[in-house]
């Protein structure tokens, strides 16, 4: 996948979104918002948040919750937080990654 790629550019204001909360302890990730930018779905940016943590670059609390919890309307996409690798990620900045 190229980082000019609309997945990537997705997967960049997302794991953005992220940083900035776990830098400032403050703001939201507005998956509305990000849709707009980019012209594309919500659901679209929920298929990358959800390939982000396929990729363990962001956790939070559906780690621990099940399939059915997974469905229940963005409550709580502001509760996840990038993991170790996510912040390396970052940090890194956000250099295009593919599945292994």
């Amino acid at each position: 996948m190229s980082e000019n790629s609309i997945e990537h550019r997705i997967r960049v204001a997302l794991g953005k979104a992220l940083h900035h909360k776990h830098r400032t302890g403050s703001g939201s990730v507005d998956l509305e918002h990000i849709a707009s930018e980019h012209n594309v779905s919500v659901d679209q940016v929920k298929e990358q948040f959800s390939w982000l943590r396929e990729q363990n670059l962001v956790g939070g609390p559906l780690d621990l919750e099940g399939e059915q919890i997974a469905r229940v309307p963005a409550y709580w996409f502001d509760e996840h937080e990038l993991t170790d690798q996510g912040l390396e990620w970052a940090e890194a900045g956000f250099p295009a990654v593919t599945r292994p």
